[in-house]
């Protein structure tokens, strides 16, 4: 491999033992989203902020909203501000810092924010989402930095608030001028350190539909919205099939997945054994593919709207796309996926394994708004996240912060 020697003389550099108590100390902080309960980020935001200016790089920590801040550290090597040098490279590795509610902490077989090491794991809430990958891009970066290395790029290490919300850390980080000069991310989400090119695309679409209320036993005095809203449900289960023939090698099929049914609508009161309600509301979640874009649902969604507006003409009907990304899909031969590609197989010694992310990470927003190669690799098995006794095994990251410091060096290169 290119540059073998110095990413050896790194590797000596790895004090595991020290990583492991990073994580542990970082991951006994409850950041979970709950301000009745006096918690948020905030604390794990100003923990990542005290480690990164201990370890010496230029920190910035600003409020994107009360209590929820963004944190970015830079190593720069090359002023890339000016047109002269607008084609340095600079790579974002990205994480969040906010976890998911514990749940009933009596169904944990430890202290769900003790940060347990046991059996070759450690076990806690946001050990495997995502503080492990966060914490081995932070370390890297220090490793990177402590050595007499000068790199043709620069890096910057993202933690983010909100990943597991509205996404509103990375929304606001998109705007900023850091994003401007990236040319490429790893999100350290974990993928048990595979590497994942491709990733789902989202729509949240919601369908109102109006009539009006009456008494269940005087029905006809009334406009029923439950019947359209189970046609219009009738036909997208039908158009969810169709979109089977849509398969995708890396994340199989592409959906239309009803999530919220609600008859009075949302917010538009309490449902009644003998009262027809005057609104119905459902919340469709659209997942896509790389083979499918999302205007092609949207255009056989309308006839669905269409032909029940004609079938049921008194009735009024609207729907409004909440949110919507594109599904992301990188090129093997980029120079990212090469480098992770390179890297995983000199740390492990077998060959990479390329995947992709069924879910939607932060890096769909950046690469909707940026269209720059965004790769999703990083520590701890796929399935663990969000669950009770989440964790993550030590011996996936120690191969993390190792490719990790490989992939930084083979994607940045080595000034000659």
């Amino acid at each position: 491999m290119k540059y073998e020697s110095q990413i050896n003389s790194l590797f000596n550099n790895i004090d595991d033992d020290y990583l492991i108590d990073l994580i542990c100390e970082f991951s006994r902080i409850k950041s979970v989203w709950d301000p009745k309960n006096g918690f948020s980020e905030l604390e794990a935001a100003l923990w990542i902020e005290k480690k990164f200016k201990e370890f010496g790089f230029e920190t910035d920590f600003y409020y994107v909203t009360d209590k929820r801040p963004n944190v970015i550290a830079e190593l720069n090597y090359v002023n890339n501000s000016n047109s002269e040098n607008s084609n340095i490279p600079t790579l974002l590795l990205e994480g969040h810092t906010d976890v998911v509610t514990e749940g009933d902490s009596s169904l944990w077989s430890v202290d769900p924010f003790s940060a347990t090491i046991k059996n070759g794991r450690i076990i806690g809430r946001g050990v495997n989402d995502m503080k492990s990958g966060l914490i081995c891009a932070l370390y890297a970066m220090k490793l990177i930095k402590d050595s007499d290395l000068e790199l043709n790029g620069n890096l910057i290490c993202a933690a983010l608030c909100d990943e597991e919300g509205e996404m509103i850390g990375v929304k606001d980080f998109v705007q900023s001028e850091y994003a401007d000069r990236i040319s490429s991310v790893i999100v350290c989400e974990p993928e048990a350190n595979n590497i994942c090119i491709e990733q789902k695309g989202v729509a949240w679409i919601s369908i109102k539909i109006i009539g009006k209320m009456s008494h269940g036993a005087m029905p006809y005095s009334g406009l029923n919205t439950s019947y359209p809203l189970a046609n219009i449900l009738t036909e997208c289960e039908k158009l969810n099939d169709q979109l089977k023939e849509h398969k995708s090698i890396l994340l199989g099929y592409p959906s239309i997945t009803p999530t919220i049914i609600s008859s009075p609508g949302l917010n538009n009161g309490i449902p009644q054994n003998n009262v027809m309600p005057g609104e119905s509301e459902m919340i469709l979640d659209i997942r896509l593919t790389p083979e499918i874009d999302l205007e092609y649902i949207l255009d056989r969604f309308d006839s669905i709207i269409e032909n029940a507006k004609l079938k049921y003409d008194s009735n009024k009907f609207t729907y409004e796309i909440l949110e919507s990304r594109p599904p992301v899909k990188v090129d093997t031969n980029s120079k990212i996926v090469k480098a992770l590609s390179d890297s995983y197989k000199f740390v492990t010694g077998n060959p990479p394994v390329i995947a992709g992310v069924p879910g939607s990470t932060d890096g769909t927003i950046i690469s909707k708004e940026k269209n720059i190669p965004v790769v999703v690799c990083g520590p701890g098995a796929v399935t663990a996240p969000h669950q009770i006794d989440e964790y993550i095994d030590i011996s996936e990251i120690k191969e993390s912060i190792r490719i990790y410091i490989s992939s930084i060096i083979n994607y940045l290169e080595i000034k000659q």
